[in-house]
């Protein structure tokens, strides 16, 4: 261990427990000198909350607050950031030390476990989902004098205490003992529960603990206390005696708050685990929210059975109840009146619908919204208002998003907002994620609980309107973030964001129009990766209306750039306008990549030579730049390689195709390389290489399924069934269209696939459906006044002479109700094709 640290103008000397500024002697009282060694002697990690209690109040119990008096104390005399805080989790020392750090302080050795002795058998104990977390406790029992269970109301910590309890029945000769806290208002009753459940007869006069604890000395047993959450202050004083004055005594104690004692050992209970959707109905069952709901769902009707037509409804209820085994129970014994799809339809009532009516229940868990008074009524108000402020946040948040939404004006350096945060953690009332930086949640149920009490908060407005800025300001760079990370960092960043930003969308569209421009422009990226084409779509149209004069034209600009990116596939015309707009004003305000952007997706939305793609792609390449972003330059050489595929150099057109996929790889631009392998394989077709398509065309579609790339996806399946329609592999072209069609509707590409599959009917001799759809493209593109060309023409040209084979009258009708057709219409006429014309 190094006799002394140097950070900068900060000199610490244990030795001499000295603590030097600039040289001079800073004054530092003994804790604060104690806790500032513990934290730079631990430099190298985030020490927690309870281990810093250990260190500097060795055998004491104080209040948590003492040490964050200390901390504050030492950021005054070091800097704010000298040490930070990490909610939930504790502290880390950050300044960069010019001597070694020394090695960690080795963990204490566990106690050994006692040997098991005979009890009275107690009623079995039924424990769904927590074999882990059983054989954990069991685990920490064995090697520790005091353990505590902590999770918020109704995640089962009674259920798996009891369980413990029976599975040591015989290891104590003293046994176990259970004691109830719940139902004590008054701390100075707990000793005299404690004497009740081990059958103590205490005096009546004299100090009653010291009685307790003399009877209780020579115990070898285990000691449950449970629901403590609420009598902390006087329990944790009793239990570090117990634990000095009766070391043959285990105790098991069940909290939402931990007692922050020497020595505790906390488990953490977490949700019951819940299995993906689409999951079948066997696979799911091994999840532990899922088996816990059917459990509880067939003691109250013997007629339910999980099945693959209803798992998906039980998972629904399972995830958006959070795993919680009181919610999942709750909802269970509605499945007699309601089923689960009834139950599932009613979660935005949950409140209403999960009440219990089961005799003997604890009050605090009759109902979901019981279970939450309960737990907020152990809060101060402000930190009662702290959690309905995180109400707003939607799938989550991080440290710097709760400051800039939560921030008042009131706490300028946040840590007001991080002491408030690592409190409801503590209560655990804020989930802590398991990443680093870590993100911080409500459950859906807590959640729906605090924007229950925020609608009657005259203040919610404001709060609304601080996190939609916020993610304005969040989102406003991650279009200059996509241009320069890899997809899969800059997902990690943007994409925990989905929920909030449409939280944010929704109450911009209504209350601030400029924000919700601004949004709608900066989000498109994400939607993009996310394959989120009819949401992009969606607010596109409710938001173009206010792009006007009033909004600056910095965001007019990426709002218009976006909406050429939403349309470019399933409008390729309003796609070119949109482009129009964007190009004036990113002229007007001199931004090259902005226009660069924009003339590069211009030249690519023609199917045929046009002047205006030539013009957009020879000003494109005056403005690029060599040391431009890969992901950037790419867009470049995409253009060059539409506009020659327009023009008909197919051999022009693939070497700029290879060279794009090469920037898009180095870009680390997984679904930019998937669209430009796409198109070589429908070169590849062009060029005559038929088995080349063919072979590419697999190879790509393997590799996209899984992929959250749906649109790239049909494309490639689109090309593919091409392929394998020119080569004759009849039957494997209609083995890809049965997923096609749906795939084609859903991205909103089902006009581009329409030919083709026209072209497979007529192959397939189901010529009525042939004409329909083909009628149905020549309406399409008429009302599109868009050319077929490529794919789209060759299919039409294979399908006119197949066509012929229908009587005039015939085709007259097919025209006709063809011409008719709904996107949806055409999607179920293709299903029921196996009938036959």
């Amino acid at each position: 261990m190094p006799d002394h640290y140097r950070f900068g103008r900060i000199a610490l000397n244990p030795a001499t427990r000295q603590l030097l500024v600039d040289g001079r002697p800073a004054l530092l009282g003994s804790r604060a000198f104690d806790l500032l060694q513990a934290l730079v002697e631990r430099s190298d990690r985030l020490v927690s909350k309870g281990e810093l209690l250990d260190l500097v109040w060795p055998g004491l119990v104080v209040e948590e607050n003492n040490l964050q008096v200390h901390v504050s104390a030492l950021r005054k005399l070091l800097g704010t950031q000298a040490i930070a805080t990490v909610p939930g989790r504790g502290y880390r020392f950050t300044m960069a030390a010019q001597a070694p750090a020394p090695a960690a302080a080795p963990s204490p050795a566990p106690v050994a476990a006692l040997a098991a002795r005979d009890a009275l058998p107690e009623r079995p104990v039924a424990l769904v989902g927590r074999d882990r977390e059983l054989a954990e406790l069991l685990a920490q029992l064995d090697g520790s004098g005091l353990v505590t269970l902590v999770g918020p109301g109704g995640i089962g910590k009674t259920t798996l205490a009891r369980a413990a309890a029976q599975a040591r029945r015989r290891t104590w000769a003293d046994g176990v003992a259970w004691v109830e806290l719940a139902s004590l208002t008054d701390a100075s009753l707990i000793g005299g529960a404690v004497a009740q459940a081990l059958s103590l007869q205490l005096a009546v006069d004299g100090d009653a603990q010291a009685a307790l604890l003399s009877s209780m000395k020579n115990l070898q047993g285990l000691l449950v206390l449970d629901n403590a959450e609420h009598l902390l202050d006087g329990l944790a004083p009793l239990v570090q005696a117990l634990q000095q004055g009766a070391p043959g005594l285990r105790i098991l104690v069940t909290s939402q708050v931990p007692l922050h004692l020497a020595g505790e050992r906390l488990q953490r209970i977490e949700a019951l685990a819940v299995p993906p959707d689409g999951s079948a109905a066997e696979p799911a069952l091994q999840h532990g929210a899922v088996a816990l709901f059917c459990e509880r769902a067939l003691a109250v009707d013997r007629r339910f059975a999980l099945t693959d037509a209803n798992v998906g409804a039980v998972t629904e209820i399972c995830r958006r109840l959070d795993g919680v085994p009181l919610a999942l129970e709750l909802a269970a014994a509605r499945v007699p009146l309601l089923g689960v799809a009834g139950i599932a339809s009613r979660l935005d009532d949950r409140f209403r619908l999960l009440a219990s009516s089961t005799r003997g229940t604890p009050t605090r868990q009759q109902t979901l919204q019981a279970a939450l008074d309960w737990s907020l009524a152990l809060l101060t108000p402000a930190q009662r208002a702290l959690f309905d402020s995180l109400g707003v946040f939607a799938g989550g948040f991080t440290l710097p998003l709760a400051g800039a939404v939560l921030a008042d004006g009131s706490d300028p350096d946040g840590w007001a907002v991080i002491d408030g945060l690592a409190l409801l953690s503590d209560h655990s009332l804020v989930q802590v994620g398991a990443g680093d930086p870590p993100r911080y949640a409500l459950s859906e149920s807590a959640r729906a609980y605090a924007q229950a009490r925020l609608a009657d908060d005259p203040q919610a407005h404001a709060l609304r309107g601080r996190h939609a800025r916020a993610l304005r300001a969040f989102f406003a760079g991650a279009h200059s973030d996509w241009l320069r990370m890899p997809d899969a960092p800059w997902l990690a960043l943007y994409e925990p964001e989905l929920d909030n930003l449409r939280a944010a969308l929704a109450w911009s569209l209504q209350h601030d129009p400029e924000t919700l421009v601004a949004l709608v422009g900066a989000a498109a990226p994400l939607w993009h990766h996310l394959s989120l084409h009819a949401e992009a779509r969606r607010w596109h149209e409710l938001s173009e209306a206010m792009v006007d004069d009033n909004v600056p034209k910095p965001l007019a600009a990426a709002w218009w750039r976006a909406a050429q990116w939403v349309w470019a596939e399933a409008s390729p015309g309003r796609s070119r306008g949109a482009a129009d707009h964007a190009q004036s004003l990113f002229r007007a305000l001199g931004d090259e990549h902005g226009l660069y952007a924009q003339l590069t997706g211009l030249a690519g939305l023609w199917q045929v030579p046009n002047p205006a793609a030539r013009a957009a792609l020879d000003e494109a390449l005056t403005l690029e730049r060599l040391d431009w972003p890969a992901r950037e330059r790419a867009w470049g050489q995409r253009a060059r390689a539409d506009v020659a595929r327009a023009e008909g150099r197919l051999a022009d057109s693939r070497a700029a195709r290879e060279v794009e996929l090469g920037l898009r790889l180095a870009a680390g631009d997984e679904r930019g390389a998937l669209r430009a392998r796409s198109h070589l394989a429908d070169l590849a077709l062009a060029m005559g290489e038929v088995d080349d398509a063919v072979y590419l065309g697999h190879q790509l579609v393997d590799s996209l399924r899984g992929k959250r790339a749906p649109a790239t996806l049909c494309t490639a399946q689109l090309n593919l069934m091409q392929a394998l329609l020119v080569r004759g592999s009849i039957d494997d072209a209609a083995a890809l269209a049965h997923d096609l069609v749906q795939l084609a509707s859903d991205c909103g590409l089902l006009w581009q696939a329409i030919d083709t599959l026209a072209w497979l009917a007529a192959c397939r001799n189901r010529l009525k459906t042939a004409a329909q759809l083909a009628a149905w493209s020549d309406a399409v593109y008429r009302h599109r006044d868009e050319p077929r060309a490529g794919q789209r023409a060759q299919a039409r040209q294979q399908l006119q002479p197949l066509l012929a084979a229908l009587t005039p009258a015939a085709a007259d009708l097919a025209s006709i109700a063809g011409a008719r057709l709904t996107e949806k219409a055409i999607v179920s006429l293709w299903n029921g094709t196996s009938a036959g014309d």
